[in-house]
């Protein structure tokens, strides 16, 4: 996910032509021209964070600090190039900067959920990517998967169920994405919500084109209670969806692997 909020942060800064390096370079001229313009400095030091040069980025961004031009770009800027070198911590004090400034900023919300995540704060992440779900008009699948991960480890009476709640939310919102219902599966299957899986995951048979995937995932949840007798059924029923696919797709190195996969799980189970 990381490499998608850098990239998602900026891209307002894209340009029809050249490269970050050299967009670098005619910053730095005119910086040399202007050398009191903050709002340069915060433009580039954006460019710097985005080509990794992140001490460079931080010495922008300090710059901008040190003169007064403390806008929720350069306070989220800093928190990623602290991120970057390490000092996750740093990072949280600095989006909540940004934060502070402007509340409703989607990609600080994001980036605030992302470091909570790698802080273990799993809790207050999840109720910062429901919020930024509150908010936004178009969100991405990925968003609903954070944020139920993060409930997923969260220890909250409510965590369940918000979990649960999020994904099914996400599909009601985006519609039937194969990504989400499989996240819900699995997040049935964590809290041992095995029937509730297990209905999901038979619907997902009866309307995915593929239906090889969902016989070979509800083979595994059947195997999982000890029920071989229905997972074998399965495993070959994945088997036979795979021999009436035509050959240019089944020779593909990913559905030669998914045959691999599924004929190994059969044979343990029959064994």
């Amino acid at each position: 996910m990381l490499h998608l909020l850098f990239l998602s942060f900026f891209s307002f800064l894209s340009p029809a032509h050249g490269d970050i390096h050299e967009r670098i370079m005619l910053l730095s001229e005119r910086i040399k021209q202007h050398p009191d313009s903050t709002e340069l400095y915060q433009a580039r030091g954006e460019l710097y964070l985005l080509h990794g040069d992140k001490k460079e980025a931080r010495e922008d961004f300090n710059f901008c600090l040190e003169k007064e031009l403390k806008t929720d770009r350069v306070f989220l800027g800093l928190s990623k190039t602290l991120y970057a070198q390490q000092l996750p911590d740093s990072s949280l004090y600095f989006v909540d900067q940004a934060l502070a400034l402007n509340s409703i900023n989607p990609t600080c919300l994001e980036w605030r959920g992302f470091v909570l995540q790698s802080l273990d704060q799993f809790c207050l992440s999840a109720k910062t990517y429901e919020h930024l779900l509150a908010i936004t008009i178009n969100p991405s699948p990925s968003l609903y998967i954070d944020a139920a991960e993060s409930w997923m480890a969260c220890y909250e009476t409510s965590a369940e169920e918000n979990a649960i709640s999020i994904l099914r939310a996400g599909l009601d919102r985006l519609g039937k994405l194969h990504i989400l219902e499989k996240k819900l599966v699995a997040a049935y299957v964590h809290y041992n919500r095995f029937e509730d899986a297990l209905s999901l995951q038979t619907e997902m048979v009866s309307h995915w084109s593929l239906k090889a995937l969902p016989y070979f995932e509800r083979a595994k949840i059947y195997n999982s209670l000890g029920d071989s007798v229905a997972a074998i059924d399965d495993l070959r029923a994945a088997i036979a969806s795979l021999d009436q696919l035509p050959y240019y797709k089944t020779n593909t190195s990913a559905m030669k692997t998914i045959r691999k996969e599924i004929v190994a799980l059969l044979n343990q189970t029959i064994k």
